[in-house]
């Protein structure tokens, strides 16, 4: 019976050992993902989401008490109703992407017009994306983002990091200063990409510079030619 005991002790340990060693690298890898680990993520997920929709859209009602994970996104969605149709709230980073509200305040600034005029929005050649999102603890406070990608073809000279960073700051100053008289904006970025130039198995390289703009704070030239790089 004391063999027995311990034998089952003996493999009670080691499936607990592997368990923990198994675990461990899985709730670090998703923390570092997602913020949070599966199970406690979608449900924190889920709370968030519905404490926001009580203050803006006290109509609503969630259908469920779990968010589920968008990998496309990277981040959750809940799915609510008001009775009569039904509406979706997104959640990452602390932020909820309400696209409903993101669509009636987008006509409000008329963003579109912005664009047009300004020749913000060139398929395949100048596109600058704005959005919107609201923090989770503070509905009221929305967290504007413009973001800039611009090509250059592949027959041009493709240019040395200086010369780069002189583009983006054109590219960025102009998007910004045609953007910023109708619209907050809180994050700005700008993306460079030559399409003679890309990486094996992963297309075209993209050069990166994301400005940080505080509440009254504008962008200014030497953000992006001092700005971290990111290449991807």
């Amino acid at each position: 019976m004391r063999e027995k005991t311990k034998a089952y002790l003996r493999r009670f340990i080691i499936a607990a050992f592997f368990l923990v060693f198994l675990m461990i690298p899985l709730c670090l890898y998703t923390y570092m993902r997602l913020g949070w680990p599966p199970v406690i993520g979608n449900l924190l997920a889920a709370r968030s989401m519905t404490s926001y929709a009580a203050q803006v859209h006290p109509d609503w009602t969630p259908e469920d008490g779990w968010a589920s994970y968008n990998l496309v996104d990277n981040g959750y969605d809940l799915s609510f109703t008001d009775g009569a149709q039904s509406h979706s709230l997104g959640y990452a980073n602390g932020v909820v992407q309400d696209r409903e509200r993101a669509e009636a305040l987008r006509e409000e600034l008329e963003i579109n017009k912005a664009l047009r005029v300004n020749g913000l929005w060139l398929p395949d050649r100048y596109t600058a994306y704005w959005g919107v999102r609201w923090p989770a603890k503070a509905p009221d406070q929305p967290r504007i983002t413009v973001d800039v990608d611009f090509y250059d073809s592949a027959d041009t000279p493709a240019p040395d990091e200086a010369a780069m960073r002189e583009k983006m700051a054109d590219e960025a100053m102009r998007a910004y200063e045609a953007l910023a008289p109708v619209t907050p904006i809180h994050r700005f970025s700008v993306g460079y990409c030559h399409r003679g130039i890309s990486a094996e198995h992963h297309g075209n390289i993209w050069n990166i510079i994301r400005v940080e703009l505080p509440e009254g704070m504008g962008l200014a030239r030497e953000d992006i030619l001092d700005g971290t790089l990111e290449v991807k």
